[in-house]
């Protein structure tokens, strides 16, 4: 931050920069905004159109692959507009008491408190989303390719976001490798001759050289469907590890934002366990007066786990269901006890 301030200090002034930095870091980072909207959709589009005039066009022109196409693309930007549009699972004052009475405090992770912005008891497993400005249920995480908060009634449909873009990648990667593979082999490509001898005194084909010959005819004849499918291989990649990591979250009914503070709680049970180690073992309270034989395994215990089933039906079929699960993004509630 300090370098761009120092980059509009000279024409600005540094006033006038250091409002100008804090206005852009607000609205970029602090408050929803439709960059990361925009990106996913020109990436979305942008793939879509170089794999059909890359590829499909060129190698795939049979029927079942336009609709696999179709099907596969509509899929995924269905998917992030349901994101993008549903209720999260948003707090008021009026449907408090609800919340309060479908999530239990479990007096480890989540105590009883009052919300300060709205002025009433914050229930169990809901967060203030500093970026929406939103109580949201069960909050996830607030993300930005949807501008909008992950929470208790959009879990399911964000967990059915990222596998649809992970079917996605995947599907254009194994199309574009498809493409590549079956009009290498309708050439015979593999015992084309070119110019020049290998160092054993060989015509080169791609099959004698395939790092130097194979790699340029690949790349001159199919450079459109390799780059476009190694792209989505690499994202690929990334989305099945952050699929597979919400779906165990799911599994195992803990949120992202509860990752973070049982990882808080356990580092804290640690510290306890090491000071109470130090005390003589007759002594029957540690230095802060708590007992000396405390269950850690039942502190440390999920009170929310209640098995596979029964976690993924939670994330399936929300406690509280909303009025109406579509709601305008982002769209803000008021502030103001």
């Amino acid at each position: 931050r300090r370098a761009r301030v120092s980059a509009l200090a000279l024409p600005l002034g540094r006033a006038r920069a250091n409002a100008l930095a804090r206005r852009c870091q607000d609205a970029l980072c602090d408050a929803p905004n439709p960059f990361g909207q925009a990106v996913y959709v020109l990436l979305v589009l942008g793939g879509h159109k170089s794999f059909i005039d890359g590829v499909q066009s060129v190698h795939l022109h049979s029927l079942a692959w336009a609709r696999a196409t179709s099907g596969t693309f509509t899929l995924a930007l269905a998917t992030w507009i349901v994101v993008c549009c549903t209720d999260p699972g948003v707090i008021t004052r009026e449907n408090n008491d609800v919340y309060l009475a479908a999530y239990e405090y479990d007096d480890v992770v989540y105590h009883r408190k009052e919300c300060r912005t709205l002025g009433v008891a914050a229930p169990a497993r809901s967060k203030f989303c500093t970026t929406t400005k939103r109580r949201v249920a069960r909050f996830d995480h607030f993300c930005v390719w949807v501008n909008n908060t992950i929470g208790a009634n959009n879990t399911r449909w964000f967990l059915l976001f990222l596998a649809a873009q992970t079917w996605l990648v995947t599907y254009v990667t194994g199309a574009c490798a498809y493409a590549v593979w079956r009009d290498l082999r309708d050439r015979d490509a593999w015992n084309i001759v070119f110019e020049g001898y290998t160092k054993r005194g060989e015509r080169r084909t791609i099959g004698n050289d395939p790092f130097d010959i194979g790699r340029r005819f690949i790349m001159y004849h199919y450079g459109a469907a390799v780059l476009l499918g190694v792209f989505c291989a690499v994202i690929g990649v990334g989305l099945m590890f952050f699929l597979a990591y919400h779906i165990r979250l799911a599994a195992t009914n803990v949120t992202t934002n509860e990752e973070f503070k049982w990882d808080v709680v356990r580092d804290s049970v640690e510290m306890t366990k090491n000071s109470k180690a130090k005390v003589d073992d007759t002594d029957a309270n540690d230095n802060d007066g708590a007992p000396a034989d405390i269950d850690w395994d039942e502190i440390m215990k999920n009170k929310y786990d209640r098995g596979i089933l029964n976690n993924f039906l939670e994330v399936t079929f929300p406690p509280v269901p909303t009025p109406s699960m579509w709601r305008l993004p982002c769209a803000r509630e008021t502030s103001a006890p």
